[in-house]
C-alpha cells in the first residue's frame, strides 16, 4: 500500500525538490554576476528559497513515510491510517506553497536555516494533528508497543511545540545561534537524527535488530539538556564549552558500527542509507577538526564552511530520505543514481572548499571558475532529478484532446511560473506597463489553469477540455473589455486573444471529434 501512496505523491513532493535546486542554482549564477534584481529570485530570495526548500521540502515529506514503512513491514499499516497521512500530505504540500511565495515576494527573517514567516510554523503544527492520527492509527494493532514506536511517539508529540518554541523570534533557540561556531547546536541537530537512522536501521534490516551500547547516545543527549540550560538561563557558551558539546558528537561513530554491524545493513541492502551514514562520519569527523580556530581560519575566512554544509544535507540529510524511496520504488531509485548523485555533491562540496581557501588567501587561483564548476555541478544534479521525475511521469500523448492539454499544461503553468519569477524583467523588455501588483494574480491564475489541463491529460480529459475552455472564455472576454475600455493597455489584448483561440480550439475543432 505504501509505495502506491509513495507513487502518487511524489510528483509534487519532486516538484519541491526540483524548485529548491533551481533556486541554488541560480544564486550560485548570481553570485558569477547574473543580476537577478528585477525578478522575484533576487540573490537572497534564492539563497532563503534553496535552502528552505532543502530543509522543508522534498526530504523531510519523505522522512516522514519512515515510521509507516515499518509498520508496513510488520504487517500493521492500514487504509484508515493511509488516509489520515494523505491530510497530513495536503497539509504540509500547503505550507510549502505559501512558504515558497513568502520568500519569493521578500518575507524573509534574516536566518540562516529558518528564513519563512514565522506565523507558518503552526501550519506545519497543524499537519502534524493529522500525522500523529496516523500514527495512532497503527498503534492500535499493537498488544505492546515496540521502543520505536514509542520513539516515533514522542518525536511526533513533541515536534509541534519544538516548532513554535525554538523558532520564536523573541526567545527561540534558532535566535540565539547566528553567530559563531555553535557546537552545542550542532550537538543537537546531530542528536536529532540519530533516532532517524535507528529505525532507517531496523526497516533495512533482514531480520530482528535490537540496539545496544545506548550510552553512546545518552551522554551526547544529556550534554545538549546541559548545553541548552546554560545558554538559555545562565550566561552565552564560551568557545570551549561549546567546543567540548561540539565533540560529544564522536560518540556516534562507534554506535553506528554496531548498529550497522548487528543489523547485518550494507551497501547491497540499501547503498542510499550506507552513503549517508558514510556522509555523517565525513561531516562529524570533519565538522570537529574544523572547529578549531587556527584551523578553520585556513579553510574559511568566517565560521561557515560551504562544503562542509552541502555535505551534510546534500548527501547525508538527502540520502536519509532516499533510503526510503528505495526501499519502497527501487526502479525509479537505482543504485547508479545513488553514486553519480554523491560524485556530484563530492565535487560540489571540493570546488566549494577550494572556493573558500582562495577566499581565505591561503592558496592563489581563480574563484570565479571554481564557482562555475560549482554551478555546473547543481545543473547537472537537477538533471538527474528531472531524469528521475521523466521516469515517474512518463505518459503517452495518443489522442489530439491530450496533445491540446499538454500544450495548455506547458504553456499556462510553465509561462505563469517564468512570469511570476522574472515578470518584472520581461515585461518592460517587452514594451508592457508592469505595476508588480495585479499581475501576479494574473500570473497565479495562469498556473490554476495549466493545473486543469494537468489532469486533463490523465484522467476526464473532456470534462476538463470543457472546464478550462469555459474559463479561457470568461477571462478572453474580461480582458478584451478593460482593453476596449482603456482601462488596460495592450497586455489585456494580448491576453483575451490568447485564451480566447484556446477556448475556440477546443470548442470548434476538439469537442466535436469526441
Amino acid at each position: 500500500m505504501l509505495n502506491k501512496f509513495l507513487n502518487d505523491e511524489l510528483p509534487l513532493a519532486l516538484l519541491w525538490l526540483i524548485i529548491g535546486l533551481v533556486a541554488g542554482l541560480v544564486y550560485a549564477v548570481e553570485i558569477l554576476g547574473l543580476d537577478g534584481s528585477m525578478t522575484l529570485l533576487s540573490p537572497e530570495r534564492a539563497r532563503s528559497l534553496h535552502i528552505s526548500q532543502m530543509l522543508y521540502g522534498f526530504f523531510p515529506l519523505i522522512l516522514s513515510l519512515l515510521p509507516f514503512a515499518l509498520f508496513e513491514k510488520e504487517g500493521v499499516l492500514t487504509q484508515n491510517g493511509l488516509t489520515h497521512l494523505r491530510r497530513y500530505f495536503v497539509v504540509w504540500n500547503t505550507f510549502l506553497l505559501f512558504m515558497s511565495l513568502s520568500l519569493l515576494f521578500g518575507n524573509i527573517r534574516g536566518l540562516p536555516f529558518y528564513d519563512f514567516p514565522y506565523q507558518l510554523n503552526f501550519l506545519l503544527a497543524f499537519s502534524g494533528l493529522f500525522y500523529l492520527l496516523a500514527l495512532v492509527d497503527a498503534l492500535r494493532t499493537y498488544d505492546k508497543r515496540p521502543l520505536w514506536v514509542n520513539v516515533s511517539l514522542i518525536a511526533v508529540i513533541a515536534a509541534p511545540v519544538a516548532l513554535v518554541v525554538l523558532m520564536n523570534p523573541q526567545y527561540g533557540q534558532v535566535e540565539q545561534t547566528l553567530v559563531g561556531p555553535h557546537g552545542d547546536n550542532t550537538l543537537g541537530m546531530s542528536f536529532a537524527l540519530m533516532p532517524i537512522y535507528y529505525l532507517l536501521i531496523k526497516l533495512s534490516s533482514e531480520g530482528e535488530f535490537t540496539p545496544r551500547r545506548h550510552w553512546l547516545w545518552i551522554i551526547p543527549l544529556v550534554g545538549y539538556s546541559i548545553s541548552l540550560i546554560i545558554r538559555n538561563f545562565f550566561h552565552s557558551l564560551s568557545v570551549h564549552e561549546e567546543w567540548f558539546f561540539q565533540y560529544l558528537t564522536l560518540l556516534y561513530l562507534p554506535l553506528f558500527w554496531t548498529w550497522l554491524r548487528d543489523a547485518r545493513v550494507n551497501f547491497h541492502t540499501n547503498p542510499y542509507l550506507i552513503l549517508s551514514i558514510a556522509a555523517f562520519v565525513f561531516v562529524d569527523v570533519e565538522g570537529n577538526f574544523l572547529f578549531i580556530p587556527e584551523v578553520r581560519a585556513l579553510i574559511h575566512r568566517n565560521d561557515l564552511v560551504v562544503g562542509h554544509a552541502h555535505i551534510a544535507m546534500g548527501l547525508g540529510v538527502a540520502f536519509m530520505a532516499l533510503a526510503i524511496v528505495y526501499h519502497l520504488l527501487p526502479h525509479l531509485f537505482r543504485r547508479s543514481y545513488a553514486l553519480i548523485w554523491s560524485g556530484l555533491m563530492g565535487l560540489m562540496a571540493s570546488v566549494l572548499t577550494y572556493a573558500g581557501l582562495i577566499e581565505a588567501g591561503v592558496v592563489s587561483g581563480n574563484i570565479d571558475l571554481f564557482l562555475t564548476l560549482r554551478a555546473v555541478f547543481g545543473g547537472s544534479l537537477i538533471v538527474l532529478v528531472l531524469k528521475i521525475a521523466y521516469d515517474r511521469l512518463y505518459f503517452r500523448i495518443d489522442s489530439p484532446l491530450k496533445l491540446y492539454h499538454l500544450s495548455g499544461f506547458v504553456s499556462d503553468a510553465g509561462g505563469g511560473l517564468i512570469l511570476i519569477l522574472a515578470g518584472g524583467w520581461l515585461f518592460p523588455y517587452l514594451g508592457f506597463h508592469f505595476s508588480g501588483t495585479y499581475e501576479y494574480v494574473v500570473f497565479a491564475f495562469m498556473i490554476g489553469t495549466g493545473m486543469i489541463h494537468w489532469y486533463g491529460i490523465h484522467t476526464h480529459s473532456q470534462f476538463m477540455g470543457s472546464l478550462s475552455a469555459t474559463i479561457r472564455l470568461i477571462v478572453s472576454a474580461t480582458f478584451a473589455a478593460l482593453y476596449m475600455a482603456s482601462m488596460l493597455d495592450n497586455i489585456a489584448l494580448l491576453v483575451a486573444l490568447y485564451d480566447g483561440a484556446f477556448a475556440f480550439v477546443f470548442w470548434l475543432v476538439l469537442r466535436e471529434k469526441q
